[in-house]
C-alpha cells in the first residue's frame, strides 16, 4: 500500500480535510469550517499561524496530523511549542500504519519549528501510537468535579425519580463544605477579558511563579477566547486594588450534562487562601446558569495548592494524559516531565 506524505494543500484540500473530518468524528454534530479557520488560520502570531501534515493513497486523503505554534515560559528562557490537534485517519484504513506513520513523517517535520511537542489525550487507544513514535507520558491530568444536581445524569441512568433524594442531599453537602474566605478580597465578573483592567500586569506577575506556563498575553487570550459558538465568562478577585486571581469559565453540555467548566485558573501564591471566595461564587455562578457539575482539568499536584477538595469537588475517573515529544533537547528531559514545573489546564488546549 503505497501512502504519500505531505504538507497539507491548504485551500486546495480542505474539502477532502473536512471529509475526512465527517468520517473520523461522526460524533461531533458541528462539522462547519469556523472551528477549522479559528484553530489553524486565525492563530495571533506574526509568522506561524499552525503546522498542518497529510497522508494520501492514491488521491484520497486518509490522515491528516496537525500543531499549533503555542509559546511557552520554561524557566526564564521562551520556546515555540508545537500543541499537537485535529489528528485523525480514514476509518476505512485504519489497522494499516497510517496514524504511526504520519506521526513520524509530521513530528520530523515540526523539529525544524518547534522545541517540543505537547498533547493531551483522553482517549486510551490513541496513547500505544503515540508511544510508538517517540512521545512519553508526562503525567495525569485528572478531571475534577463538584456535583451540584443529580437531574440529567439519574435521567441518563434511567432512574430520574431519585433526584428528588440526591439534589437535597447534594445541597446539605454543598452548605456544610462552605468556607470562609477573608474580606479584604473583592471579587467581579466580566463578558469579556478586554474589560479587564490590569490583566497583562497580573498574568505577568502569576508567570513569575511558574515554572513552565503558556504565554497568556492579551493578544493570546483574546484569540483563545474567540472560538466560534463558545461564550466565555471570566471573574478576578483583587486584595488592595491589585488582581490575586483569575479564572475564565464557560457553559457546554458534557454526556448531556449541563456543565460549568473551568478553561484557566490563576492565583497568586500568597494569595491561594482565595480560592474559597472563588469557588463560592464559581458555585453561585453554576446554579444561576443551570449547570448541575462545574469541572475542569488540572494536574493533581496543583488541584492540592488551589485547596479544590476542601471545596466540594472530587477527582473523577475521568484522566487526560499530558505527553511530550522533546524534539530538539532545547530543554532536558527532567525539566519537561516533571509535574511540579508545570500548570495546565484547558486553556493550554483547542479543546472548550
Amino acid at each position: 500500500m503505497d501512502i504519500r506524505f505531505n504538507k497539507f494543500d491548504y485551500p486546495a484540500k480542505i474539502r477532502q480535510q473536512r471529509e475526512l473530518f465527517a468520517n473520523a468524528f461522526p460524533e461531533v454534530s458541528d462539522k462547519s469550517m469556523d472551528i477549522y479557520n479559528w484553530q489553524f488560520h486565525s492563530f495571533p502570531n506574526n509568522t506561524l499561524q499552525s503546522f498542518e501534515y497529510s497522508a494520501y493513497i492514491k488521491e484520497e486523503m486518509v490522515g491528516y496530523y496537525a500543531a499549533l505554534p503555542f509559546n511557552y515560559k520554561v524557566f526564564n528562557l521562551f520556546a515555540c511549542v508545537g500543541m499537537v490537534c485535529g489528528v485523525m485517519t480514514s476509518t476505512k484504513f485504519r489497522g494499516k500504519g497510517i496514524f504511526t506513520k504520519l506521526g513520524i513523517y509530521s513530528t520530523k517535520e515540526l523539529e525544524s519549528h518547534v522545541s517540543f511537542l505537547t498533547g493531551f489525550p483522553i482517549r486510551k487507544n490513541v496513547i500505544p501510537g503515540h508511544i510508538k513514535i517517540g512521545w512519553k507520558i508526562a503525567f495525569e491530568l485528572p478531571m475534577y468535579i463538584k456535583f451540584l444536581k443529580s437531574d440529567s445524569i439519574l435521567k441518563s441512568k434511567k432512574i430520574p425519580f431519585l433526584s428528588k433524594v440526591i439534589n437535597p442531599a447534594l445541597n446539605i453537602y454543598n452548605s456544610l463544605i462552605k468556607t470562609n474566605y477573608h474580606k479584604d478580597y473583592k471579587i467581579s465578573f466580566h463578558n469579556n477579558v478586554l474589560e479587564i483592567n490590569d490583566y497583562e500586569k497580573f498574568y505577568k506577575n502569576w508567570s513569575k511563579y511558574t515554572n513552565i506556563s503558556l504565554i497568556k498575553d492579551l493578544k493570546f487570550s483574546t484569540w483563545r477566547y474567540s472560538r466560534p459558538g463558545s461564550k466565555y465568562f471570566f471573574s478576578i478577585i483583587k486584595n488592595d486594588d491589585n488582581i490575586v486571581a483569575f479564572v475564565s469559565y464557560c457553559k457546554v453540555v458534557k454526556e448531556e450534562i449541563p456543565s460549568l467548566c473551568i478553561i484557566d485558573l490563576m492565583i497568586l501564591p500568597s494569595h491561594q487562601k482565595c480560592s474559597n471566595l472563588l469557588f463560592s461564587k464559581l458555585t453561585e455562578q453554576a446554579n444561576q446558569m443551570n449547570c448541575e457539575v462545574i469541572i475542569f482539568m488540572m494536574s493533581k499536584i496543583c488541584a492540592s495548592k488551589n485547596k479544590v477538595f476542601r471545596n466540594g469537588f472530587f477527582k473523577s475517573p475521568f484522566r487526560f494524559k499530558f505527553i511530550i515529544k522533546n524534539l530538539n533537547k532545547d530543554f532536558n528531559d527532567e525539566t519537561l516531565y516533571s509535574e511540579k514545573n508545570w500548570n495546565l489546564m484547558w486553556v493550554d488546549t483547542d479543546d472548550l
